[in-house]
């Protein structure tokens, strides 16, 4: 097969153009093309805005193609799992990103995991957050957080990371194959949309049972079961306790539970970086006039902005045409984060701006990081007085003033005007200020037309679950831990690379020891 880079397309131009392109490229006929893929797409905006493609085409006698420009062969890697024969049922709990790849590739395997997750299924969770979002009524144990599918269920379903794997395409593949539309193979910071992935994870979930995948959802891990070695054995619930001598624990950010549970049983947990800060929102038109010149994409713009002073200071989980919502797990704390459609047509764009923080700002302690969190989180709610969010306008924060919002925000439950001036440190609201005012030099109007909603806070964990080499934790064999809430994962794909790592390491750890 082919791979055929630089082919330009107009905004306004069709996909359906490139076959002519491709013919012109390799000066064929049209009868000597067998077929043709999109591999990748991105849009060049820095003169005449165009998309560039690279394609992959299959046609006869490939090497002869060699010698022209921007043509190589493309030799996909090997992404099989081995079959192995054994009668151990890793236990995997948490299901989100990094829990669900992990038991599709055990059950590719052959092996017959049992998962476990405090959440409800999709149908029934998706009521609990609806109530939620209406009706300002919380079940710690079903939310935006905690259910089938992870916190990235109620987002963006953005597909991208910086990592680079083959196991990209492969988790890509995945995805289409139960339902997702294919141009998330090569579509730049691809994404699925909160309703699209939601029917995916089920479909998923639906195969992976059909394959002996044991669940157990509504059942949350109490602790580990440990022999006197300090090795994993097993784990209890409130129902009942489960052997097996492999663990992963694929729990997301908000875990505290669970995480407190482990430190208390001596697992090696240390604190670790994070960011907080607030959400803010402009008109989609802005950012696509600024991003394109006025010209019309195929996609929603988006943008990546980054500030550097003593701290860092920039854009995050950046939503198109999306909405802010409701991301409470714990009753009286407000959280905030964004989550679009799959279309993307709310009208207005929404991204975090963050700051960094030091583990060395944390109160005393390997958790000191969840007691700092709480402390903003609960301070939003006091302010608030439910959960309702805190809004201003940007231009009234970085002047000091108070004014009503100049459009409401998308937030479901409603927002409370408020001086975000009084709510960070002194020295992070410096940062804040300084970084707006530069974002507002790449796109003209950011703090004009812009609001503020927050806190933002959940954008990772502030703990790390440490492993070794081999994956495992570096003090309790068995367990695996894996993902956001361990510290190894910073977004829906990194974590689903995570998974594989680790079921790949079982898998081959098992196979190494039955020869």
């Amino acid at each position: 097969m082919l791979l055929i880079s630089e082919l330009k397309l107009g905004i306004d131009e069709s996909e359906s153009e490139l076959k002519d392109l491709i013919i012109r490229k390799l000066k064929i006929n049209d009868k000597d093309l067998f077929k043709y893929s999109i591999y990748k797409r991105s849009l060049d905006a820095r003169k005449e805005a165009v998309y560039k493609y690279q394609v992959l085409v299959s046609i006869r006698n490939e090497k002869k193609y060699l010698r022209i420009k921007n043509v190589s062969l493309y030799v996909p890697e090997n992404t099989e799992v081995r079959t192995v024969e054994t009668d151990i049922r890793p236990v995997i709990v948490g299901y989100g990103p990094s829990g669900i790849f992990a038991a599709y590739r055990l059950a590719e395997a052959g092996m017959r995991p049992i998962v476990f997750e405090k959440g409800k299924r999709i149908r029934e969770r998706e009521k609990d957050v609806e109530r939620f979002f209406k009706e300002g009524i919380l079940d710690p144990d079903s939310n935006v957080q905690f259910g089938e599918g992870g916190a990235g269920t109620f987002s963006d379903a953005k597909l991208t990371t910086r990592i680079r794997s083959p196991f990209i395409e492969y988790a890509l593949d995945v995805f289409i194959r139960f339902g997702a539309d294919e141009k998330i193979r090569y579509t730049p910071h691809a994404h699925i949309g909160t309703d699209e992935i939601r029917k995916i994870i089920e479909r998923i979930t639906d195969h992976l049972i059909e394959k002996d995948t044991e669940f157990h959802f509504g059942e949350e891990m109490k602790e580990l079961l440990l022999n006197d070695s300090h090795e994993v054995i097993g784990i209890t619930t409130e129902k009942s306790e489960y052997r097996s001598p492999i663990c992963i624990l694929g729990v997301g950010h908000s875990a505290y539970k669970t995480i407190r549970a482990l430190d208390d049983q001596g697992v090696s947990i240390t604190p670790k970086d994070i960011a907080i800060g607030f959400r803010v929102e402009h008109p989609q038109s802005l950012i696509d006039g600024n991003q394109l010149k006025g010209l019309k994409a195929k996609e929603p713009s988006e943008y990546f902005l980054r500030y550097k002073d003593d701290k860092g200071v920039y854009s995050f989980c950046m939503c198109p045409g999306g909405l802010v919502i409701p991301a409470s797990s714990d009753p009286y704390r407000i959280v905030t984060n964004g989550m679009s459609y799959a279309k993307r047509d709310s009208g207005i764009a929404n991204s975090a701006i963050l700051v960094q923080v030091s583990k060395d700002e944390f109160p005393e302690g390997r958790l000191g990081g969840f007691e700092y969190l709480k402390e903003y989180e609960e301070k939003a709610y006091n302010v608030s007085g439910s959960y309702r969010a805190l809004a201003s306008n940007i231009k009234d924060y970085i002047e000091n003033s108070s004014n009503e919002l100049i459009f409401p925000s998308t937030y479901p439950l409603g927002t409370v005007t408020y001086d975000f001036n009084d709510f960070f440190s002194e020295k992070d609201g410096e940062y804040f200020k300084k970084a707006l005012v530069h974002f507002d030099s790449k796109i003209p109007g950011f703090i004009e037309k812009g609001i503020m909603v927050g806190p933002e806070t959940r954008s990772s964990s502030p703990v790390r679950i440490n492993r070794n080499e081999d994956l495992e934790s570096v003090n309790t064999r068995g367990l695996y831990p894996a993902g956001e809430g361990a510290g190894y994962g910073g977004g829906i794909m990194s974590c689903i690379l995570d998974g594989i790592r680790i079921a790949d390491r079982i898998i081959e750890k098992i196979s190494e020891s039955s020869v």
